[in-house]
């Protein structure tokens, strides 16, 4: 499988993480649907050390040798999470961002978002998972387009939360790399000053086994 973290603009509060020299993901069409599916290719299977935990929500911050400190959220499939501890090696079966949804906002796009962040997605071919991935938004003014690397930048007008602490209204973040063919079509279409819309899912955990 291929590391697929994707880097944003001080979206993840400080980690490790770098812009540059980070593998593509290779995401389908699927993305941008009306049906919510994160398939297999997002998959990563990696060891690393555990960084922090928050029990409250479920997250695990996980550092990796290549990819630096990976904020995750454990899915109802993890049900060994009340046994992590800071500072233990694990190997992690986890899936990175998915682009849902990249669109002008309008009161139709706001409406769509707000659908699927209440819906979440589904995983295929993982018996056993009861809930939903988890879904996230961001809005704002674009002020960059990167068509050729799929990179968006915005000025953040949402304050949406895919990581603690969350962005200040009115900073500039580049968000994950769209790979998806809708998304890259729609991205394609935008230009500094249009008004945008994102829907992501939450990088999740499935597995997280304990080495020592």
């Amino acid at each position: 499988m291929h590391s697929t973290r994707r880097a944003t603009l001080r979206l993840l509060g400080g980690g490790a993480l770098a812009a540059g020299g980070l593998p593509a993901l290779s995401m389908t069409a699927a993305a941008q649907s009306d049906d919510l599916v994160v398939t297999n290719n997002y998959q990563n299977h990696k060891r690393g050390t555990i960084n922090s935990l928050h029990p409250e929500r479920r997250v695990l911050n996980v550092v990796w040798e290549d990819l630096g400190r990976v904020k995750m959220r454990a899915a109802d499939l993890v049900t060994n999470y009340s046994t992590l501890k800071e500072g233990q090696i694990v190997d992690c079966n986890w899936f990175d961002y998915v682009d849902f949804l990249i669109a002008k906002k309008t009161p139709e796009s706001e409406a769509k978002a707000k659908a699927m962040m209440a819906k979440g997605a589904r995983l295929t071919g993982i018996p056993g998972m009861q809930e939903p991935i988890r879904m996230w938004s961001m809005s704002g003014m674009v002020t960059r387009v990167e068509p050729a690397s799929g990179s968006l930048f915005i000025v953040n007008a949402s304050n949406g939360r895919p990581e603690d602490p969350s962005p200040d209204s009115g900073e500039v973040i580049a968000l994950p790399q769209i790979q998806s063919a809708a998304g890259r079509q729609a991205l394609a279409a935008l230009k500094p000053g249009d008004q945008v819309i994102t829907v992501w899912t939450h990088q999740t955990a499935i597995t997280v086994t304990i080495i020592r």
